[in-house]
């Protein structure tokens, strides 16, 4: 029968070297730190069935296993993978309700101001307010003037001041 090793011994000649091994994997220092006390620990508590020849291939084995433990219990969900419109979907929890409910209020008001317009109008206020064209550039794409254009949209502003009012 082979002399156990002496773990104080061990841990002194190893837990550095493991500990830097772990880094290299995980890149975390708390983490690394963590995990190669924990190898300890399990040799610890092996202690009657360590290999007494090569203590610290038993050691980087042990480590490895906690590393893929550590893997796939920690995984984390990425959000990169989500689409633009589930992460639309998310409600703010920092707004209270009623700020949804006034904001949800004001859009469909918006939306019903907007219904009314001619439909000339409200293309020009969905080129010019929504998708950022320039007076001039309205103008070209309808092919009408710059000054039909502002005439339109001042036209559009007026109508919602009156529907909407000031209220934010």
């Amino acid at each position: 029968m082979a002399p156990k090793p002496d773990v104080a011994r061990l841990y002194a000649a190893y837990a550095e070297r493991l500990r830097r091994y772990l880094f290299l994997k995980t890149g975390e220092a708390e983490l690394s730190a963590d995990l190669a006390q924990e190898c300890f620990a399990r040799l610890v508590a092996q202690e009657d069935e360590l290999p007494s020849d090569d203590a610290l291939a038993y050691l980087y084995a042990i480590a490895n296993r906690l590393l893929i433990d550590h893997r796939r219990n920690h995984h984390q969900a990425r959000t990169e993978v989500a689409s633009d419109a589930l992460l639309e979907s998310v409600r703010d929890l920092r707004i209270a309700p009623d700020v949804h409910v006034h904001i949800r209020r004001q859009l469909a008001r918006l939306a019903a101001t907007l219904a009314e317009l001619p439909v000339r109008t409200r293309q020009i206020f969905q080129l010019c307010r929504i998708e950022g064209l320039s007076h001039a550039e309205a103008a070209r794409y309808l092919d009408i003037s710059p000054s039909s254009v502002q005439k339109h949209l001042a036209m559009t502003l007026e109508l919602m001041r009156e529907r909407l009012g000031d209220d934010p």
